[in-house]
């Protein structure tokens, strides 16, 4: 009996090496499927968080106030990869806040967007630059601006298809004078975006 129950347990041992290896529970995955890109892989990502208004500068240096509340902005960006770092894509966005005269303020930017990502497993760290055309409306007013969007965000991959953080965006916007008003009535509006943000890609 004590010679085959040593049979049994010079038996188990190879068993209990497996089940207690490291790589037998590992996940799927390695580090390197997680965080690589290819090229043609794409992406969405949606963004919502707050707007906060830095302030208005005149073309000659001079700054105030924007006279403008907190607001809320959101955005829905769409991105094809080039290769493991970089990234090009589209992106339009929302913002609303009002003034301090109660009046709403509404913006609504469409960008296209170039974004280098760099890889610190499980997370990434773009970096991006996005330019194009911001709708201003303000009560029965409209203006169409040029805006430039540099920023960076911070991302946790969950899995190789999700990813979750946050985002920070510089919104700078130069707005001429048009039609009768004074060259003095034109700005350059300065904003910061922060926004938390989920990616898929696929």
């Amino acid at each position: 009996m004590r010679r085959r129950s040593l049979w049994i347990w010079l038996g188990l041992i190879p068993i209990l090496m497996l089940v207690s290896s490291p790589r037998t529970f590992a996940q799927e995955e390695s580090p390197k499927q997680f965080i690589y890109y290819t090229l043609g892989q794409q992406s969405f990502a949606l963004s919502a968080g707050i707007f906060v208004p830095l302030f208005l500068q005149e073309f000659g240096g001079d700054t105030s106030s924007t006279n403008l509340s907190l607001g809320a902005v959101g955005s829905l960006q769409w991105g094809t990869h080039l290769d493991n770092h970089w990234m090009l894509g589209a992106e339009i966005g929302g913002m609303f806040c009002s003034s301090t005269l109660k009046n709403s303020v509404l913006m609504l930017p469409i960008t296209a967007k170039g974004t280098y990502i760099f890889h610190a497993f499980p997370f990434e760290f773009p970096v991006f630059l996005g330019a194009g055309i911001n709708v201003l409306k303000y009560e029965s007013q409209s203006h169409l601006d040029f805006i430039l969007k540099p920023g960076f965000s911070s991302m946790w991959k969950y899995s190789s298809s999700w990813a979750f953080g946050v985002n920070f965006a510089y919104w700078w916007i130069p707005q001429g004078a048009t039609g009768d008003q004074d060259k003095e009535m034109a700005r350059i509006g300065n904003f910061l975006e922060i926004t938390a943000t989920a990616k898929y890609s696929f």
